[in-house]
């Protein structure tokens, strides 16, 4: 599917804006990825613009999670683009996506303990939390094939700088509301893990890492002007304020 027909659907679709669709899109034609996980489905606008990619490929699936309950329909917006097919859509009553994680791990491990990788891109925006995020980046490690892309959003993301007022899942020091938890993931565990060589800072908030060996890379780019930057603040901003109206 051409990313103009997505992009027109999906724009006002919480929580991904059409410059960051564009880019996970075009990433997604340029890899070729044959298996994607999506660790936070929401709204379903990023699995739309990633099954759209794999649509455009001709080739591809997407395993997108999110908790049983979640207050969102976005299976309905995948099948109203036609693309539910490059899509399975997991709901379960775990704690967090690290429990599924742990069970895909089980299933493809030998009795040696050797893990077969499965997936070629994986798109973590789902917790939003330390301890959460800290443990499923190493479970995502051991699923991931060599040279695939790791993506984690919402770096600069903190409980107390939320428009929406997001709680945390337990109670937290004055540290841990105050501070970016996935910024912490992404400097302390992720650019720091040996399986990994190429990270890239885009934009401020998004935080790269492709695992395969060799010289270690750390790249830091903006993929549109200040203006724009600036602009995207914005937009996310209205589109959680608006979500917690819509709630109330």
């Amino acid at each position: 599917m051409d990313l103009s027909v997505v992009t027109e659907r999906v724009r006002d679709v919480p929580w991904m804006s059409p410059e960051q669709g564009a880019t996970v899109y075009d990433h997604i034609l340029q890899t070729t990825p044959a298996q994607v996980l999506e660790l936070g489905t929401a709204h379903g606008a990023s699995a739309a613009y990633m099954a759209a990619a794999l649509d455009e490929i001709g080739a591809g699936h997407l395993t997108t999670l999110d908790q049983t309950g979640a207050p969102y329909e976005p299976g309905a917006l995948l099948s109203e683009l036609g693309l539910d097919r490059y899509v399975t859509f997991v709901r379960r009553d775990d704690s967090s996506y690290n429990w599924f994680l742990k069970e895909q791990i089980a299933d493809r491990s030998d009795a040696a303990g050797n893990c077969e990788p499965l997936y070629d891109f994986c798109y973590l925006d789902g917790a939003h939390n330390f301890t959460i995020d800290g443990l499923a980046f190493f479970l995502v490690e051991k699923l991931m094939r060599p040279g695939g892309w790791l993506l984690l959003d919402d770096l600069e993301w903190s409980n107390d700088a939320s428009p929406s007022g997001a709680k945390p899942p337990f109670p937290m020091s004055a540290s841990e509301f105050s501070e970016p938890h996935m910024r912490a993931v992404f400097d302390l565990l992720v650019r720091q893990h040996p399986s990994f060589n190429e990270f890239r800072v885009q934009d401020g908030n998004w935080g790269w890492a492709r695992k395969g060996e060799g010289t270690r890379r750390y790249d830091v780019v903006a993929s549109r002007s200040l203006a724009g930057l600036v602009m995207q603040g914005s937009w996310r901003a209205a589109r959680t304020i608006s979500a917690k109206i819509r709630r109330r």
